[in-house]
């Protein structure tokens, strides 16, 4: 059997390993939700409001909240693939299924690898329904391109590669709670220090250079669906973006397959 049938095998059984699991259920309730909120936000296209007897049109304010929600659903859905990857390497060695398969003539990286793809799967098919409507609904209902929709989803994928990895990395290390604790938490340290830097705050301290060097899940996302709010300059070189983004996206790889590399088969996971 080759190395890519068996990569095959083993990533359609994490994907079913991953469906099972009770959190895809709350993430589908979520995200109906999700749905239902996306509806409510894009459904002002126009005519005109009036605040402190400034008038101001409503496809510039559909062009602004278009940008917010896409970088929010994103930015949720990044976090999601953490959440999924807290406990999608450590429940097969606790199992013992990881020995079973690693039996086989299957390589670490095969295995570990294919483990991540399986709850990558889960968090990509959700960031592509919620990001697929909130871009849909705002082509039709606001006339906003869909070429910025097509990058913001880009840089969600990327992103949750790398939040997705190294969740997975320290799980070898901690316990699942703490695990999902620290995902929420990093994202949203992240997101904080972008916000404040696409705002021209440059953020100090701790929040500086998680801007200045960690991964631009924010920024990236926001940057790339800039284009529909053309008002709007954010101060953020997109060629950096991008090579910071997909250098984290590598490295985190990296990281979890070291990490699982030394693994000693037949432990209990934290």
């Amino acid at each position: 059997m080759s190395a890519v049938t068996n990569f095959r095998l083993l990533a359609a059984e994490a994907v079913q390993d991953a469906i099972r699991r009770r959190v895809v259920a709350a993430i589908a309730a979520v995200s109906v939700l999700s749905l239902l909120g996306i509806d409510g936000c894009t459904s002002c296209a126009g005519g005109s409001i009036v605040v402190n007897g400034e008038s101001s049109e409503l496809p510039q304010i559909a062009e602004a909240t278009g940008m917010i929600t896409f970088s929010v659903l994103a930015l949720w859905c990044i976090a999601l693939a953490g959440v999924l990857s807290a406990e999608h390497l450590t429940q097969p060695l606790d199992d013992g299924s990881a020995t079973l398969s690693l039996a086989r003539p299957v390589g670490r990286g095969a295995f570990v690898f294919a483990r991540l793809a399986g709850a990558l799967a889960i968090a990509f098919a959700t960031g592509l329904v919620l990001l697929g409507a909130t871009a849909a609904l705002l082509n039709v209902r606001s006339g906003l391109a869909p070429g910025p929709a097509l990058a913001g989803v880009g840089a969600f994928a990327v992103g949750a590669v790398t939040v997705a990895a190294l969740a997975m990395a320290l799980s070898l290390a901690i316990g699942r709670t703490a695990n999902v604790l620290f995902v929420f938490a990093l994202v949203a340290a992240i997101s904080l220090s972008n916000v404040l830097s696409l705002a021209g705050r440059e953020p100090g301290g701790a929040l500086g250079w998680l801007d200045a060097l960690g991964p631009p899940l924010a920024s990236s996302v926001a940057v790339a669906v800039a284009g529909w709010v053309p008002q709007v300059e954010l101060s953020a070189d997109p060629a950096d973006l991008v090579f910071r983004s997909v250098l984290w996206a590598g490295g985190s790889l990296v990281v979890l397959w070291a990490c699982f590399s030394r693994v000693e088969l037949g432990r209990q996971a934290p």
